[in-house]
């Protein structure tokens, strides 16, 4: 039996959509009239209780801001007011908790005050920077309205919002990695690919209008899955042909992927949704 082509290629993705995603944000409150920023790599954190630890350890220091900690990168982002204290006693207050800390980097608060209005000003028409990809605001809520439509419980707006977001997310991560490997996929073999599908669906325009707006956004969409799993084939999993073997090579790959790619939000929907994180017990006191 001949198998009908699917409408785009999801198969990679699929393997790896279990792989947990960083993201990174700079701190955003409470408000320092003279802040500035340091930056930590932090050893020894293994669950959400210990992001509350490192919190309260800086929570009684003078001159201390924000406080940002991302569990799976190991890293910490504190503003600071650089008269009442410096990157090194926080440093210090963090590896005293149990969790040592090596700065990573420092901005003054002149450095810091310019990368605010920057990131602000980006903000205005883009939701996040994944490494030196903007994502467009626009663009990403007309995938969150369609992926809205029909879901009237209430409460379901958040997680409509972060699934998107996740989606969205792991997309440009796989879309970064190839464009450093200047992976090419060229107009003829989109058209070719769109015959096959013509061919196999005769309702594929009214399809791609339901779930893609145009058929101008499907093929966008089409050139990316195919950029994404060549990059894969030819410098991921080459080689590579047994099932299980590809999927722990994708997983290993990918968390590397996501660990050194610097995710900064601009959105502050999804900095308040990125935050939360349940507690555990291992290391409560």
């Amino acid at each position: 039996m001949t198998r009908r082509p699917k409408l785009y290629l999801t198969v990679c993705l699929t393997l790896i959509a279990m792989v947990p995603v960083a993201w990174l944000f700079y701190p955003s409150g409470p408000d320092l009239a003279n802040a500035a920023l340091a930056e930590y790599q932090i050893d020894k954190m293994t669950c959400s209780s210990c992001v509350g630890n490192i919190e309260k350890a800086l929570s009684g220091l003078d001159g201390v801001g924000a406080v940002e900690v991302n569990l799976t990168s190991n890293r910490g982002r504190v503003t600071f007011d650089p008269d009442a204290i410096d990157s090194r006693k926080i440093g210090e207050a963090i590896s005293d908790a149990g969790y040592p800390a090596n700065l990573r980097l420092e901005l003054s608060a002149q450095e810091y005050a310019a990368l605010q209005q920057k990131q602000s000003q980006l903000g205005q028409q883009y939701l996040a920077q994944v490494g030196d990809r903007l994502l467009a605001r626009d663009d990403f809520e007309k995938l969150v309205q369609q992926r809205s439509m029909g879901v009237a419980a209430a409460g379901k707006s958040d997680q409509v919002l972060k699934a998107v977001w996740q989606d969205v997310l792991q997309r440009e991560l796989l879309l970064a990695a190839a464009e450093q490997n200047q992976i090419i996929v060229q107009d003829g073999e989109v058209n070719a690919r769109l015959d096959e599908l013509r061919q196999a669906h005769q309702e594929l325009e009214q399809v791609v209008t339901e779930r893609y707006g145009s058929m101008a956004s499907f093929r966008e969409r089409l050139r990316d899955d195919m950029i994404i799993n060549r990059n894969i084939e030819d410098h991921v999993c080459a080689g590579i042909s047994d099932p299980r073997e590809r999927q722990a090579k994708l997983q290993s790959w990918y968390a590397e992927l996501q660990e050194n790619t610097e995710i900064i939000i601009f959105d502050p929907r999804l900095k308040s949704l990125n935050q939360g994180s349940g507690a555990c017990a291992c290391c409560n006191s």
